[in-house]
């Protein structure tokens, strides 16, 4: 294409936000397969009607309103089988069997899911285990170490039936609910975190026992005004504080993943000012329109968000190895405070 001749692509579409995939030991089912079931009547023709943790977190991402799941049976080795979910668009990840392991077994499985969830783009929804005392789940939380891709909620849930589960299903469910209703920059917290489908909690917070654990980066579930409900908004996030909040870190998520896809026609244009022109145009749209739904903080679109792609965000080795780097900075609604993205 001739140098100066403008270009333009397709407008950015945003990427799904919420769906969950769920790995662990199932009553039947193909072994080491993602299957994509939208319903718990789907869930139970594929992997039988046998109660556990993982039916029970798939039944209460439904009654949540969440929509799409995949489910991987993996009874051993469940880091290992997250790769059943190579190029599948997940979002959320929930092993709801570590609340039945050791501490440091579960620590283990949790921190080699936060890696595969860091190069991934999901978010992990962290179950701790049942045996741990409040305080020994706040030792044990910090013991994880920062993660910003994942997210503790505890305690876990009282059920009708008298019995207990993991609290990571209804969590992914409420989180798709408020995706929905009020948009991935929305925390599920508060009355956009109420759970249906459970009683109570298995261990009663009273306020500053909750603030404690917030403070260490455990999201607690409480029974408030006869209202279960998620009372935080914390991921594991602490070297570096601007990933702190749930609905910052997916929020960064979400845009990353949806300019990454939404920008990939460029990877054959000639590498210059033409094609940079066009992709910044393109993302700069596309976050006009999030700011329109209220995503960011900021009054203006130029206090709300700014796009670069020129020679200030690329070096020349860059461009000779054809590199298009685009640098992206948003003021998030909670805090008040840029994020910058590079994508490269």
């Amino acid at each position: 294409m001739a140098s100066g001749v403008p270009i333009q692509g397709p407008p950015i579409q945003p990427v799904g936000t919420s769906t969950a995939a769920f790995v662990g030991a199932t009553g039947g089912g193909p072994h080491g397969q993602a299957v994509l079931v939208t319903s718990f009547v789907e869930f139970e023709r594929t992997f039988g009607t046998a109660g556990g943790e993982l039916a029970q977190s798939v039944r209460l991402f439904f009654e949540n309103d969440g929509t799409r799941a995949y489910v991987v049976r993996a009874e051993s080795h469940v880091v290992a089988a997250l790769t059943a979910l190579d190029g599948l668009p997940v979002n959320l990840l929930a092993l709801p069997d570590t609340g039945g392991l050791s501490p440091h077994d579960a620590a283990n499985r949790i921190r080699g899911a936060a890696d595969v969830c860091d190069r991934k783009r999901w978010i992990l929804i962290v179950d701790p285990p049942a045996s741990l005392s409040q305080a020994a789940l706040e030792t044990w939380t910090q013991g994880l170490g920062s993660r910003p891709n994942a997210a503790v909620y505890a305690p876990r849930l009282r059920l009708p039936d008298g019995t207990e589960t993991a609290a990571s299903g209804a969590v992914a469910g409420a989180a798709a609910r408020t995706d929905r209703d009020r948009g991935v920059w929305v925390s599920p917290a508060g009355s956009n975190g109420r759970l249906v489908g459970v009683v109570d909690v298995t261990r009663a917070l009273a306020d500053d026992a909750a603030e404690r654990a917030v403070s260490v980066g455990i999201n607690p579930i409480r029974r408030i005004q006869a209202m279960t409900a998620i009372w935080g908004a914390r991921t594991l996030s602490v070297d570096d504080p601007k990933w702190k909040y749930v609905s910052v870190r997916r929020l960064a998520l979400f845009v990353e993943e949806s300019i990454d896809q939404g920008t990939r026609w460029a990877a054959f244009e000639p590498n210059g000012e033409p094609l940079w022109s066009a992709v910044q145009q393109a993302v700069a749209d596309f976050m006009l329109r999030l700011f329109q739904q209220g995503a960011f903080e900021g009054t203006s679109p130029e206090a709300a968000f700014f796009v670069r792609c020129d020679r200030t965000t690329m070096t020349q080795d860059d461009i000779d190895n054809g590199r298009l780097v685009i640098l992206v900075g948003f003021a998030a609604v909670q805090p008040a405070e840029f994020v910058n993205i590079r994508i490269a």
